[in-house]
């Protein structure tokens, strides 16, 4: 029932940008269902409502050819406007449920829609189901039907700006699938929020439908990290809380989870300031595509709040130092690569939270380069003895192993200062700094 709250701050926000004074009802009737239900294909599902019909998705793609031919006709407007009247009837006469009422409860056990039964008596505040429509009309949803509402007036007033482009482009491509609003939100505030986007053609660059083999047209999931980036971007707040659900065959509530917006623009700002604003945003969409991608948003919520952590970038995990071999970095780096393991660097340094880290890891891999390139007779023995440090997954392994490497150098100084350092580090940091410095030891051995 989160749904209502998120379409009370969205009306009041509305009326208020908009000079109008629309109750949840008028707005419902007036704005809501003629851009979501009074069409042939629907923007989002209606349920087990009197608005549901059987033109929502698209069918079989030979029963979509003959509508779209004329061969069969679609329902008709007279039909579609008996179904709304029932509907609004249906809601100012009846007890709310979830055939009415976005988020509700069943009040049968014998009722066909699924949802909790309970003997609390709830206030049957017709604004509130109205309410309830816009609401969820709201969600932004990401990859495996988790979706997400945020209680912020500009937020979604930005997500309600998509809502007529959404559906113009079901007007303009017949085989493309309806009752997709929540994945279209996600589309399109991805692209509101991008640093290209343009006011004055808002669809320039966005590209939101995929075809398939059949000729059919759907809309691509965004990355969550993609949208919460762009609204950490666009918007001067700190933190942000998120309401998490899914919407599938078994309706999953996840809660609550904080967004720490500062947090999650962190690698951006160290990539610009490292590698430079330039470089940064030449490959912006690719190091963007990286982030949030490595343990998933689901799994991430389980920390209690979303920052650095939940942005960790997929495949570097197999870098980290196990007790077993650690994976190889590889020394022959194409472009690609590059950009990938600057932004596993990145990544690891916005973990460490210490810039310092940054100048000391660089400057020991150069001194890890100097003594293996130091005698010519003895370079395997020197590459080994560097692979047995970098495979070391504790601080006090890497300093064992770090013993055949001192005992060959007469300048000891830089190692001492690593020492150091490692003695000082918490534990839990140790798998972090080691692999900054491998990477930092690959990019600069070529």
């Amino acid at each position: 029932m989160y749904a209502t709250t998120i379409g009370r701050t969205f009306l009041n926000a509305y009326n208020y940008k908009f000079k109008k004074n629309h109750t949840a009802r008028s707005f419902f009737k007036e704005v809501f269902v003629p851009l979501f239900f009074d069409h042939h294909k629907y923007m989002m599902t209606a349920g087990n409502s009197p608005l549901e019909n059987s033109f929502g998705k698209i069918p079989k793609r030979s029963k979509w050819d003959d509508m779209v031919n004329g061969r069969k006709p679609f329902e008709t407007p007279e039909r579609r406007q008996e179904r709304i009247q029932k509907m609004i009837h249906k809601i100012e006469t009846e007890q709310a449920d979830a055939s009415i009422a976005r988020g509700y409860g069943v009040v049968s056990e014998t009722a066909a829609t699924s949802g909790q039964m309970t003997n609390i008596v709830l206030p049957d505040n017709k604004e509130d189901i109205y309410l309830s429509w816009i609401g969820d009309g709201l969600g932004i949803e990401f990859d495996n039907k988790l979706t997400i509402l945020f209680n912020h007036e500009q937020i979604l007033l930005d997500i309600f700006e998509g809502w007529s482009y959404y559906r113009q482009y079901l007007e303009k491509y017949p085989l493309l699938k309806g009752n997709e609003i929540n994945k279209w939100n996600g589309r399109w505030i991805s692209h509101r929020y991008d640093l290209a986007y343009g006011g004055d053609d808002p669809l320039a660059g966005f590209n939101p439908l995929k075809s398939d083999i059949n000729g059919l047209f759907k809309l691509e999931p965004v990355p969550w990290a993609n949208v919460i980036i762009g609204i950490a971007q666009k918007n001067s707040i700190e933190n942000i809380v998120g309401y998490l659900y899914y919407i599938d065959k078994s309706n999953t509530t996840i809660g609550f989870i904080p967004f720490k917006l500062q947090d999650i623009m962190r690698p951006n700002q160290l990539y610009a300031k490292i590698f430079g604003a330039a470089e940064w945003s030449q490959n912006r969409r690719q190091i963007e595509k990286l982030y949030g991608t490595g343990i998933g948003l689901k799994a991430a919520c389980q920390a209690g709040c979303i920052g650095i952590p939940a942005m960790e970038p997929k495949g570097l995990k197999d870098f980290l130092p196990k007790e077993k071999r650690t994976k190889q970095i590889s020394r022959k780096v194409d472009e690609e690569q590059k950009i990938i393991f600057s932004t596993y660097l990145i990544w690891i340094l916005a973990m460490l939270n210490n810039e310092k880290l940054w100048d000391m890891s660089r400057e020991f891999a150069e001194l890890l380069l100097k003594y293996e390139a130091g005698a010519a007779k003895a370079r395997r023995d020197r590459t080994n003895n560097v692979n047995q440090l970098f495979e070391s997954a504790s601080t006090k392994q890497f300093l064992l192993n770090l013993i055949p490497i001192i005992e060959d150098e007469e300048e000891k100084s830089g190692y001492e200062n690593i020492g150091k350092v490692l003695n000082m580090m918490p534990k839990d940091n140790f798998p972090y700094f080691n692999t900054l410095i491998r990477f930092q030891y690959a990019l600069l051995n070529k």
